[in-house]
């Protein structure tokens, strides 16, 4: 069969590349709605087997979260980079799978855990996984659409994976009291509300196995992991646009972290101090939560079509300078329950998923199909970085600082690097 009989599947604005199927494209949907879900899932109901199976006392959780946070993020930025080039000779479809199945394994065991070494054990088996699904969601992506539709569609799966998020939020989360309402004791319902997740996964790699494309990248067939690995990271060096997405990665992953680690911790901390409880204020965080991800899924289809009709370097210098503009005001908010959070939090979520789309579509665009797998790892590893630095950095500003410090520091580093974006750009013109 000639290239040119090779039917090409258009869905509205969305062009694929050939021999990728409507099949192909409602699995790739389901695994990037899935993906986001199982992978968060993990962190939320963490305490409530910390609490209700391990009788762990509340004043060392904290700190035991945040071991367990940094050995996944190590174990991500260890294997990410691997994982990326090792899908460009073995395919993305053995990949995703296999990774959803030790997700499994991670979920079906950690319940299990008798002790909190035994948890670690567990926690680190459950990480390789959730090294592997992202990197492989991101690559597929950018492996079934055509460039010309390329913002277009990462906006698309933007809004997948923020309704796996809301699914995760307002269903899974509530499997342990579902099961205690069932008749089943502390222990029991934690884990079956575990093994929900398990079960998912499983679910998960069985229909991203019989129902993504078998195709595999064009990459040498000899070419050694290492030296894909290594080529990822020759080709940012290379290329400044490459390498301008990279630290884009950096600045979004950090931007994330910020959101999620700081955001809840400065409306409780503010809500003691205002005589307020602490279910009362992070129920109130979680409603600001929500609407700076529901603002980020409506706003997403729209950056994603401004990324396609202009150049890609001037989409991520807008999207940079939202988000500077977002984290500014942000930082600049004396009281969380008063007035001015309401447009702040849309703001920074506009901001955030603004660097997000606009970073990865840069990256798509430059990414060359032979040593495609392995960019996204080196990508996901500059997004591993970030988290770290984010969370260490805004940890010191927190504490020393401010409670709106880790805003403000985001917002600079969003400035700095618009202004890199626009060098860039003015380079490239020339």
């Amino acid at each position: 069969m000639s290239g040119d009989s090779v039917k090409v599947l258009k869905l509205g604005p969305l062009w694929f590349q050939p021999g990728i199927t409507g099949w192909n494209f409602v699995t790739l949907a389901y695994g990037s709605f899935s993906t986001i879900s199982l992978v968060i899932f993990i962190s939320f109901i963490q305490p409530y087997l910390l609490t209700e199976i391990l009788h762990m006392p509340a004043s060392e959780q904290g700190t035991f979260t945040g071991l367990l946070h940094s050995l996944q993020e190590a174990l991500t930025i260890l294997l990410t980079g691997f994982i990326g080039a090792l899908s460009d000779r073995s395919g993305r479809r053995k990949l995703f799978a296999l990774g959803f199945a030790i997700m499994a394994f991670g979920y079906l065991l950690m319940p299990l855990s008798e002790s909190a070494t035994q948890l670690i054990i567990f926690r680190c088996l459950f990480a390789i996984g959730a090294a592997m699904v992202p990197i492989m969601m991101l690559a597929c992506h950018i492996d079934y659409i055509q460039d010309r539709s390329l913002g277009r569609w990462i906006g698309v799966t933007a809004i997948l994976t923020g309704a796996g998020a809301v699914f995760m939020a307002i269903v899974l989360v509530k499997t342990p009291e579902m099961f205690l309402n069932a008749g089943a004791d502390a222990v029991a319902a934690g884990r079956y509300a575990y093994w929900v997740g398990a079960a998912m996964c499983l679910l998960s790699a069985t229909l991203l196995w019989l129902g993504l494309s078998n195709q595999k990248p064009a990459a040498p067939e000899r070419s050694e992991v290492w030296k894909q690995l290594y080529a990822g990271i020759r080709a940012g060096l290379d290329n400044p646009k490459l390498m301008l997405s990279y630290f884009a990665a950096f600045i979004g992953r950090g931007d994330l972290v910020i959101i999620s680690v700081f955001f809840s911790l400065w409306i409780t901390q503010a809500g003691a101090d205002a005589g307020i409880g602490t279910a009362e204020a992070l129920a109130r965080a979680g409603i600001m939560f929500g609407i700076i991800q529901l603002s980020a899924m409506v706003w997403a289809p729209l950056i994603g079509m401004i990324a396609d009709r202009v150049n890609r370097v001037t989409a991520l210098a807008f999207g940079l300078s939202i988000g500077a503009v977002g984290y500014f005001w942000m930082g600049q908010v004396e009281d969380p329950f008063g007035s001015g959070m309401l447009p702040a939090a849309i703001l920074l979520g506009i901001g955030e998923i603004s660097v997000i789309i606009s970073a990865n579509t840069l990256m798509g665009q430059e990414a060359a199909p032979n040593i495609r797998g392995a960019i996204v790892g080196v990508y996901g590893l500059m997004g591993g970085l970030g988290i770290i630095a984010a969370t260490a950095a805004g940890g010191i500003a927190f504490d020393q600082i401010g409670r709106t410090a880790p805003f403000t520091m985001m917002a600079i580093l969003n400035a700095l690097l618009m202004l890199v974006a626009l060098v860039v750009r003015a380079r490239a013109r020339s």
